[in-house]
């Protein structure tokens, strides 16, 4: 008898509690100012079953955007077509060099940026050439 009514009891508080999780659910969205929702609404659907560390990493990058200039989102918006052109495997592979990066102490981070921002201002043809060179000298290894 005390089984039955424990059962009972359960199944009361699960009809009382669900109506109440999803209107939570559904605040957690309302919550987010009209510019975030606008941003992320391709996740709207799916927001009160997203993992909370993913929606907060999607709002951080709502905000990242709307702070944007147009020439930023612009130029993020190239990048992001880039990343959807990749294979899964090339996207691994970037995942993985970008781990190694963010492992490297500040001090290294630092010289390959302004490493790469030295590579990035060179003309065509020196950027050709020296791409050819690094090619040539690391295919024999």
């Amino acid at each position: 008898m005390k089984l039955k009514i424990l059962k009972l009891l359960m199944a009361m508080a699960l009809v009382l509690y669900l109506p109440m999780a999803i209107a939570s659910e559904r605040d957690e969205w309302r919550k987010l100012s009209a510019d975030q929702q606008k941003v992320l609404q391709r996740f709207a659907d799916k927001w009160p079953s997203l993992p909370d560390k993913k929606k907060a990493t999607l709002i951080k990058g709502a905000d990242r955007w709307l702070g944007m200039s147009p020439e930023q989102k612009e130029q993020a918006k190239e990048r992001f077509n880039k990343w959807e052109q990749l294979t899964p495997e090339q996207k691994k592979n970037l995942r993985e060099k970008f781990r190694k990066f963010q492992s490297l102490p500040p001090e290294k981070k630092h010289q390959m940026r302004e490493r790469a921002k030295w590579l990035r201002n060179l003309p065509p043809a020196r950027k050709r050439e020296l791409r050819q060179r690094w090619r040539n000298n690391h295919s024999k290894r």
